[in-house]
């Protein structure tokens, strides 16, 4: 998710930031209005992108309730993404409204009323849901719309006139200029819609941002009228798209598009007799597996032609398998291979699909395509999503559930994006199919025209009438000035300039700002200062190595540093201290500004004794008769109420905070401030915003810088500080101070080298206290790791699904879990919350307490990472596979004996907790180097007694 949410544009990142807020909103405030959102613009300006990206932020957002209300179900959804076809939900991670909500797919059974069981079924699952996601609207029809409001107003329980959708948010995504609904009416005719929904528009084409011209066109094309004439600049484009089509320079495979299915399959016949051999032919079969021939007047019905296939065919499913697996209808790929059962008939035919994300989590108990990326299918009943009213009828008739694909219907393709396409025009029928046609494409120089006939092209000219009457999206006003009056000041703790640089620099607030203080740069040297030049801006940093002195403690940790950017059209004059302070800081003077910045950064492991004195000291030495800023983290909670010794020292010397009350972080505490000594009228221009890539919030401020009305306050105030109280009057001398090897404000590896930033914005596992008696069984654990292995055998299992068998026999079942690399951290995950979406968390909790307890973990690296220092940094990536060392580490930070099952083995005790009960259970699979999650029969969570688990200790 990372390169996505990186790539924003300004115009995603505004919408990002819009729905951001109102989903912390959400979080804190049950009673905050639903969000009726409707993002549109034309193909290809990343509707797609930035909806996987909310889906992300909103979800990790909604995530904290857990958190802040322990008693919370972890298994509640409270965010979903839907829409009306499989292909499009699986395009964007998503399900099918029919499936989420329990909704027919027939127009007769769309207001089925639900059993009272299925009911509270889906009351349970979804009565948390917060924000939908509904992507593709323009292909949903408005009694579908209607239907999804009728049921979530069921599930949730709300009944009232006033209310719709059961007042959960709704984001909906689409582009109406885009094809319709065939035969039915659009969910913009619906009293659901246009009154209830705020829009906004993207606009920057980002599939055709290479050939500007090519996208130009295609904006000029998509509101073009029915009796507007196409200008000769387009009309010659296309002209040209059709001679390169005649002079046949499209690769013989290329995509076609049709308005009608006969042409999708007379194109489709004629590329299998050219491209394949051995062509094999598939009749539908009845209950007892005969084939029903065609004119089989028994089962006859609609459109039952055998299928055509071969291998090396191009082929898509026409059913949804498994849309949470990507199997979904409207998927495509090519045959490779065709597999006999005990009859010599064809049993399974194996493809690869074109997205080498579909099937993952069938390619796990597969027999036929584990280990490739590849799917299979076998005959299904109802083989295809149709609306046919004998569909009841054929629930025992079977067929493989596809057809070939070297062509499909312009309808059918909308969503997708090739590098070549070839259009055939003449039959285009209704509004927008020529646009949706040609936008599928990445470049002009990929699209071939067979026919063109350009009265084809025009839209539905109800559309601009339908946005005119809906209220456009509220946008953030920003707080900075354009006045050269005005100095606009950010500061953002960035938690890693160097790995978060990139997301940084394309926030939509940097390039508007001056000046740009940062804290925890986490740099160590300057020889990387060269990849963190901002274009227009210069730059300054001080590392933590060189702010402490060497005998100071924090002298050689990492992390920490503070750093400035400012417009190279800004002089500022750097201010240092006569003495070595021990203080993270960069303090400047603004050019003929009377104006000062301090900007610094305490860390946790600092005492705040320490911080006031050498600050104090600073203070002392610039003169307090200057306007000051003191801007930076000085982890001292202003909305807490304990005391502040920081705030109430700078407060006796006439400072204030200017973000005083104000969240600062993701977990609601003020730990980032603005301390003036001057009066600004800063109520107007100061604002908090969010940043996805930091626990912490950018602050953003704007100053007079000629204001002749700014009061400063006396020196002799300074003159207090000799009679300053600090928070702990015991406090031992600076000079033997002793600072904690545990960080106070949250846990975080040491190494320059940080994880996802997700892992620091909230904190799903408790802190534990660690018994020795625990570390003594890990380490005894650890040193006899291989006699414990070698001697573990329960009985010899040869059968691929044996270890399904052995689970069964003590009331086990297994819980797939996905296979990316970080299928342990999932599965334990799983075990703890029932869902895998922690495991970033615990692996950051683990790689955490590895790095504190280094010198125990020392002796058992081998010789692949030869020092303790590099297994940590290789383990402390995503997706590296968890090994002992890991496990036994991740064992004692969960407080959990970890229980590992494996084929032909005793369940293996890893231990972590001084009590048998507290047990967590995975299942290995040693040649695939794969973890997945085991609950009871009756999915309660998995527990054995000692008599039946291998000690390790």
């Amino acid at each position: 998710m990372r390169p996505l949410l990186e790539s924003m544009n300004k115009e995603q990142q505004e919408i990002f930031y819009h729905v951001r807020e109102w989903c912390v909103n959400r979080l804190y405030n049950p009673d905050v209005e639903p969000l009726r959102l409707f993002i549109t613009g034309g193909a290809g300006t990343g509707k797609s992108h930035l909806l996987k990206c909310l889906h992300y932020e909103a979800t990790k957002i909604f995530s904290r309730k857990k958190h802040l209300e322990p008693d919370e179900n972890i298994d509640e959804i409270h965010t979903l993404i839907t829409a009306s076809t499989g292909a499009a939900a699986v395009n964007v991670g998503g399900v099918t409204i029919h499936s989420a909500f329990g909704i027919g797919t027939q127009s007769n059974s769309l207001n089925d009323h639900l059993s009272c069981d299925k009911l509270n079924s889906y009351r349970c699952k979804l009565h948390s849901l917060k924000l939908l996601f509904v992507d593709e609207v323009s292909l949903i029809q408005a009694n579908l719309w209607g239907a999804m409001h009728s049921r979530l107003t069921q599930i949730m329980g709300i009944h009232s006139n006033t209310a719709i959708f059961g007042n959960v948010g709704i984001i909906a995504i689409g582009d109406f200029y885009q094809c319709s609904p065939v035969a039915s009416s659009s969910i913009y005719s619906s009293l659901l819609w246009s009154d209830h929904f705020e829009y906004v528009e993207l606009k920057i084409n980002e599939r055709q941002k290479t050939n500007v011209s090519f996208s130009q066109m295609l904006n000029r094309i998509r509101k073009i009228k029915k009796k507007e004439d196409m200008s000769k600049e387009d009309r010659d484009v296309l002209e040209k798209c059709h001679q390169r089509y005649l002079n046949k320079e499209y690769h013989p495979e290329a995509l076609h598009l049709f308005a009608k299915n006969a042409q999708v399959d007379a194109h489709n016949e004629e590329m299998i007799e050219k491209i394949c051999t051995n062509i094999r032919t598939f009749y539908e079969v009845d209950s007892n597996d005969k084939e029903i021939k065609q004119g089989d007047s028994k089962h006859s019905r609609k459109n039952n032609k055998p299928l055509r296939l071969a291998k090396n065919a191009r082929v898509m499913i026409t059913k949804n398998i498994s849309v949470n697996d990507g199997l979904a209808n409207g998927v495509t790929g090519r045959i490779i291979d065709f597999v006999n059962n005990n009859n010599t008939e064809i049993s399974r035919i194996i493809i690869t699909c074109d997205s080498t994300t579909v099937g993952r989590l069938h390619r796990i108990s597969c027999p036929h395509c584990h280990g490739k990326d590849t799917i299979c299918v076998t005959r299904e009943s109802d083989t295809i999503d149709q609306q046919d009213s004998d569909f009841r009828s054929r629930k025992s008739i079977k067929q493989f559930p596809l057809r070939l694909s070297w062509a499909m219907t312009v309808h059918k393709a909308q969503g997708i994006t090739v590098d070549q396409v070839v259009i055939s025009t003449k039959d285009f029928f209704g509004t927008d199919m020529g646009y949706t046609a040609l936008s599928r494409v990445r470049t002009v120089e990929g699209l071939f025209i067979v026919d063109l006939h350009v009265n084809k092209f025009y839209c539905n000219e109800n559309i601009d009438k339908v946005l005119s009457q809906m209220k456009a999206m509220s946008k953030n006003r920003s707080i900075f000035q354009e006045s050269s009056q005005f100095l606009n000041i950010l500061f953002h703790n960035i938690e890693g300039l160097k790995c978060n640089f990139n997301a940084f620099r394309q926030h939509h607030l940097t390039r508007k700002a001056d000046i740009i203080c940062l804290a925890e740069t986490w740099l160590k040297h300057n020889n990387d200062i060269n990849k963190l030049k901002l274009d227009g801006y210069n730059f300054l940093q001080k590392t933590r190595l060189t702010s402490f002195e060497s005998s100071h403690p924090l002298h050689s940790r990492k992390g920490g540093g503070v750093a400035i950017y400012f417009r190279e059209d800004i002089c500022i004059k750097e201010i240092d201290s006569s003495k070595h302070l021990n203080l993270e800081y960069i303090t400047f003077e603004i050019d003929k500004s009377n104006t000062i910045i301090i900007k610094c950064y305490r860390s946790p492991q600092q005492s705040k004794n320490e911080f006031l004195i050498n600050l104090i000291q600073h203070l002392e030495e610039i003169g307090i008769e200057h306007h000051i800023f003191l801007i930076g983290d000085f982890n001292e909670d202003s909305l807490s109420n304990n005391s502040k010794p920081i705030e109430t020292k700078l407060k006796s010397l006439g400072f204030t905070n200017i973000f005083k009350n104000l969240p600062t972080t993701n977990s609601l505490t003020s730990l980032d401030c603005v301390y003036c000594n001057f009066i600004t009228n800063q109520n107007e221009y100061q604002d908090v915003s969010g940043s996805f890539y930091s626990f912490h919030d950018i602050l953003t401020f704007s100053f007079n810088i000629k204001s002749e009305k700014n009061n400063t306050f006396k020196e002799s105030d300074l003159d207090k500080a000799d009679k300053m109280e600090f928070e702990d009057s015991s406090e031992i001398p600076l000079t033997t101070l002793k600072i904690s090897e545990r960080i106070k404000k949250r846990k975080r590896p040491l190494k320059e080298k940080t994880l996802s930033k997700s892992l620091k914005k909230r904190n799903v596992l408790p802190t534990t206290t660690v018994s020795e008696a625990v570390k003594e069984r890990q380490l005894f654990f650890l040193r006899n790791l291989d006699y414990i292995l070698k001697t573990n055998n329960l009985k010899e299992l040869s059968n691929l699904f044996a270890v399904t068998e052995q689970l069964a026999s003590i009331g086990f079942q297994i819980v797939n879990i996905l296979g990316d690399g970080n299928c342990f951290f999932r599965a334990i995950s799983h075990q703890l919350y029932r869902h895998e979406h922690d495991h970033l968390n615990i692996r950051s909790a683990t790689i955490n307490y590895l790095i504190e307890n280094m010198n125990n973990f020392a002796p058992f690296v081998d010789d692949m990472d030869s020092t303790i220092e590099n297994y940590i940094e290789r383990m402390s990536r995503n997706g590296t596979y968890a090994d002992h060392l890991a496990i036994s580490a991740t064992a004692v930070i969960l407080n959990k004996n970890i229980i590992i099952h494996e084929i032909g083995k005793t369940p293996l005790l890893i231990p972590g907790s001084d009590f048998i009960d507290h047990q967590v259970h995975v299942c290995y699979y040693p040649d695939l180097l794969h973890y997945d999650s085991i609950v009871c029969v009756n999915n309660e969570s998995a527990f054995l007694s000692a008599e039946q688990i291998l000690f390790t200790s």
